[in-house]
């Protein structure tokens, strides 16, 4: 058995998700979760995904600590529990930016604590534990990130049992993570989001473009119904490299609309063809 005691913070669609999971490798004895919102806590316990609720300050129990709330209040939830975390424990998260966590996990260096960026590229616009499954991660990547003061030995631990819940573990660093995400994830919301508003503002005026919503626009949109906080607190840490990755698309988008103003057609097909044959 790979942990003792894991405690998940935040039980909500990953962090139930990862408990379940968890379950299901059997490296894990004992799971407690800890959430603000008690009925979210209460589904997580009642699809057995956690074995007891907890108490933040029970994070003293866990040699495994999972931090999976907004990006955000990881860092005050940590900033308020740290002096209760036990020695040699793995500490870490699965938010969608890491640079200001690593740097986070790097101020307490003088502490014997394992601390792991973490960021599981797998999820849904659903939210909360009703949605969650012990099969989210199978076949997915999973970032990990190793803090200056981890010992190689618990990151391998670690890494053994995210093996063992189906994921591929990426290693790489916070910087460039936080740079290839604001394009691979973060600008693919922004689009989501922002369309649909283009389609809220012209409604206003025409009701009938309602009506004539295809299931292409629902795919292409189905990021939109998302949980604005969680993205918030992303769009506040990863702000430079989104807005970098927003005038990379603006770019292409610009060069699309002059071509089809001077009808060149040949150059958007050319364009097009390249496009389709790229394999993702």
């Amino acid at each position: 058995m790979l942990f003792d005691t894991a405690i998940i913070v935040g039980t909500g669609l990953v962090g139930t998700s990862l408990a379940l999971a968890f379950k299901e490798t059997k490296e894990v004895r004992n799971i407690i979760g800890y959430d603000i919102d008690s009925n979210s806590l209460k589904e997580a316990l009642k699809l057995g995904a956690i074995d007891e609720p907890a108490k933040i300050s029970e994070i003293s129990k866990a040699d495994l600590i999972i931090f999976a709330t907004p990006v955000e209040s990881i860092k005050s939830i940590l900033h308020d529990t740290i002096s209760l975390v036990k020695e040699n424990t793995v500490v870490t998260d699965v938010g969608s930016t890491k640079y200001e966590i690593m740097q986070l996990f790097d101020t307490f260096k003088n502490k014997r604590v394992n601390f792991i960026g973490g960021h599981p590229l797998a999820g849904s616009e659903k939210s909360g534990p009703l949605n969650a499954k012990a099969n989210l991660f199978k076949g997915k990547k999973y970032v990990l990130i190793k803090s200056a003061n981890c010992d190689q030995i618990y990151f391998n631990k670690f890494e053994r049992l995210i093996t063992k819940i189906g994921a591929i573990p990426i290693i790489i660093d916070a910087k460039t993570h936080d740079e290839i995400l604001s394009t691979t994830s973060h600008l693919p919301q922004i689009i989501a989001y922002y369309l649909v508003k283009t389609l809220m503002n012209l409604k206003e005026d025409n009701e009938n473009y309602l009506k004539l919503v295809g299931s292409g626009f629902k795919d292409t949109t189905r990021l939109s119904k998302s949980d604005p906080q969680m993205w918030i607190d992303i769009f506040k840490q990863n702000k430079e490299n989104i807005l970098d990755s927003i005038e990379n698309f603006e770019k292409e988008l610009n060069a699309f609309k002059k071509n089809l103003i001077e009808d060149k057609y040949n150059e958007i097909k050319d364009d097009m063809i390249k496009i389709s044959k790229f394999e993702l």
